[in-house]
């Protein structure tokens, strides 16, 4: 019984050092990802921070499924560039960058009907999580496994986790209290 754990604690404790390699390695393996991910972390950081700290606008919402669109259309150009032989990981990359775009053609078509619901699945810590971690799939830092299936998807909670105390932990801006702002508005 005791080996069993092991081995489970050890399998765990691989694949949240893979899912952290996701964002602090792989970026560095090619660096024509930073072509993509340096936009993504900015934007991720300051619409998280400034506009999205208390919650998400339907606007910012069909905001962010535009960057997903945008973001996917740019993936498929860069297959496209760097396309070799036909190969099941080349449909597996389009195949991402198809629900990437999906996902955002649907955030923005949910949103400008002004359903709610778009308020939590358009959130851009959940779209920037979506590129950020599939982002090296395309760019071929990493190749499709289980390994990076179930990593994306077991440590999603963990990184939404990770940036809501990280919102809890920063003071408000001051955007958030207008009494702060000078006469100018700003």
């Amino acid at each position: 019984m005791w080996s069993a754990l092991g081995i489970g604690i050890s399998w765990f404790f691989n694949l949240l050092v893979y899912w952290l390699s996701l964002f602090f390695v792989a970026p560095f393996s090619n660096l024509d990802i930073l072509w993509i991910l340096i936009p993504i972390w900015i934007n991720f950081i300051f619409t998280e921070f400034f506009q999205e700290k208390k919650e998400t606008s339907l606007g910012n919402a069909v905001t962010n499924g535009a960057v997903l669109v945008w973001a996917g259309v740019d993936l498929i150009r860069y297959l496209i560039k760097v396309m070799g032989t036909f190969s099941g990981t080349l449909v597996f990359q389009f195949a991402v960058c198809g629900v990437i775009i999906l996902y955002g053609g649907m955030i923005m078509w949910k949103g400008i009907k002004g359903e709610k619901v778009i308020s939590v699945l358009g959130r851009v810590r959940e779209t920037s999580y979506v590129l950020l971690v599939f982002s090296p799939l395309i760019y071929g830092v990493v190749e499709p496994s289980w390994s990076y299936i179930i990593s994306v998807i077991l440590f999603a909670p963990l990184f939404y986790f990770i940036v809501e105390w990280i919102d809890m932990m920063l003071p408000n801006p001051k955007t958030d209290d207008p009494s702060k702002l000078d006469n100018k508005g700003f």
